[in-house]
C-alpha cells in the first residue's frame, strides 16, 4: 500500500499518508477484522479508506493531528460495516443470549483469561466495545469517546465501573 502513495503530487501528502499508514495500519486492520472476521476483507477496508482519502487529501489535512487516529478508526469501522452489509443482507449487531462475543484475548493455557473473556461476553455489546478498545487496543478514553460519540469522562467512568464489576465477578465465582 505504501507504494501507492507515490502517485500523490504533493511531497507533504506522500509523507502524511505514509506516516499514517505506517503508524495505524495494524490497528485499523484489527478494528476491521473484529467486524468482518476475515483478514483479507479487513485489509481491503483499510486500503479503501486510504484510497478514498487520497482522492481529497485536504480532508485528512484539515483534521488536527491528535484526532487523525480516531478519524481513521471511525472511517475504517464504517467501511467494514458497509462491506459486511454487502456480504450479509441482515446485519445483527447484538449477540444472541447464548452466543459469545468474538474472542479478543489469548485464552490458550489461561483459565483466568478464559473466565475474563466469558464475563466480558456477558456484557452488552456497547460495554464490551469500551473495554476492548481501552484494554485490548490501548486507546485512551478521549479517543474512545470520539469513536463512540460519548463524553470521554462518561467512557472512563463506565470503564471503571465495568472493571470493578468484572473483578467482583471473577473474585466471587472463580478465585
Amino acid at each position: 500500500m505504501l507504494i501507492i502513495f507515490m502517485i500523490l503530487d504533493d511531497p507533504q501528502d506522500r509523507e502524511l499518508f505514509s506516516r499514517l499508514y505506517t503508524e495505524y495500519a495494524a490497528l485499523l486492520i484489527g478494528c476491521a477484522y473484529r467486524i468482518l472476521e476475515d483478514w483479507g476483507d479487513a485489509e481491503d477496508a483499510v486500503h479503501d479508506v486510504f484510497a478514498a482519502l487520497m482522492d481529497s487529501p485536504e480532508r485528512i489535512r484539515r483534521i488536527p493531528e491528535e484526532k487523525q487516529k480516531a478519524f481513521l478508526i471511525v472511517c475504517t469501522r464504517n467501511r467494514a460495516r458497509n462491506i459486511l452489509k454487502k456480504k450479509k443482507p441482515v446485519l445483527e449487531l447484538e449477540y444472541a443470549e447464548n452466543e459469545e462475543a468474538p474472542g479478543c484475548f489469548d485464552t490458550e493455557g489461561s483459565d483466568l483469561a478464559a473466565l475474563l473473556e466469558a464475563e466480558i461476553a456477558k456484557l452488552p455489546p456497547d460495554r464490551q466495545e469500551i473495554l476492548i478498545l481501552h484494554y485490548y487496543w490501548g486507546l485512551k478514553f478521549e479517543e474512545i469517546g470520539k469513536i463512540l460519540n460519548k463524553n470521554p469522562a462518561a467512557v472512563q467512568k463506565m470503564s471503571i465501573r465495568l472493571t470493578k464489576v468484572l473483578k467482583e465477578r471473577l473474585e466471587g465465582g472463580a478465585l
